[in-house]
């Protein structure tokens, strides 16, 4: 019987997370609204339909579960998704969540995904469960954003000032995946507690882009552009005007206090190995920035 349950599953977090516990013999569920999308077969690993807003589906996702693992989309609905999620885990008799948030949640934030974080944290922190709150920085994985733009102009632009650009410290999912299951199989050590999860390096955005050159062989150069540049950019690609506005007001925060975010060593006192650094991420991921053919 699962006592195990991953939400997200189809998302990068939640794959990461299988990817521990794929081929092992701890029984695990993994939650998604369409199971025909299930991302690993495994035979330890099922497959539950569930949906943040169908509080009967979560209840059935969450049966004889003990500890789950919740992460949701950064969007305007973040903290009544995982109310909603938390509420059905009070009622289903789960013992302890790992909760995936980020860096700077505070329900005070003028930032908007700052509040939406530490309104999500406050549900779970004012519950009757344990829990443990996951704190990462930028993913390394957002450059996949860039991946058309560099191969095709080798460039990487972004508002973050004129060149070196701003100071980002980033983290890998897998490497959030790793710590998210250990503490998943076992929680009461770190029940309680707050991690913030980066990788090994603060790093410009020249320096972003001079790691990913060597990666693929070729000059990659950091472009600036201005807000509303990378605003109407967003707003073409399909991202809704609520979420845009809010990432939008990140840039400006970036640009001046990214420098100051610190280094931590949560990472490697939860798993006893160095965080991955974005040169072996862009090594093992070059080909995603590189012309496809058709």
């Amino acid at each position: 019987m699962e006592k195990i349950l991953i939400t997200g599953s189809t998302g990068n977090n939640g794959k990461a997370i299988l990817k521990n516990f794929s081929g092992t013999n701890i029984p695990v569920r993994a939650m998604l609204r369409d199971i025909s999308k299930a991302p690993i077969k495994a035979d330890n690993i099922s497959y539950v339909e569930g949906d943040y807003e169908d509080k009967n589906s979560l209840l059935e996702a969450l049966k004889g579960i003990e500890s789950a693992f919740l992460v949701t989309a950064f969007e305007p609905s973040f903290p009544e998704k995982h109310a909603a999620f938390i509420h059905a885990a009070e009622q289903a008799g789960i013992k302890h969540i790992v909760q995936l948030s980020g860096l700077g949640a505070d329900t005070s934030s003028p930032i908007d995904i700052a509040k939406w974080l530490g309104e999500a944290e406050n549900h779970l922190i004012h519950s009757t469960l344990d829990w443990t709150i996951l704190q990462p920085a930028s993913f390394n994985s957002n450059f996949f954003a860039s991946a058309d733009e560099i191969a095709q102009q080798d460039t990487i632009s972004g508002p973050y000032g004129s060149e070196p650009g701003a100071t980002i410290v980033t983290v890998d999912h897998q490497d959030v995946g790793d710590v998210a299951a250990k503490i998943l199989i076992e929680p009461a050590e770190h029940t309680g507690k707050k991690y913030i999860l980066t990788g090994p390096e603060q790093l410009t955005y020249t320096d972003t882009a001079d790691i990913l050159s060597e990666a693929l062989g070729r000059k990659i150069s950091y472009l600036p552009i201005s807000d509303e540049t990378a605003r109407l950019a967003l707003l073409n690609a399909g991202v809704p005007e609520r979420a845009t506005d809010a990432l939008a007001q990140l840039w400006p925060v970036t640009r001046e206090w990214g420098h100051t975010i610190e280094l931590s060593d949560h990472v490697e006192k939860i798993l006893g190995r160095k965080p991955t650094s974005l040169k072996t991420f862009f090594d093992n991921e070059s080909s995603q920035f590189n012309l496809r053919e058709v």
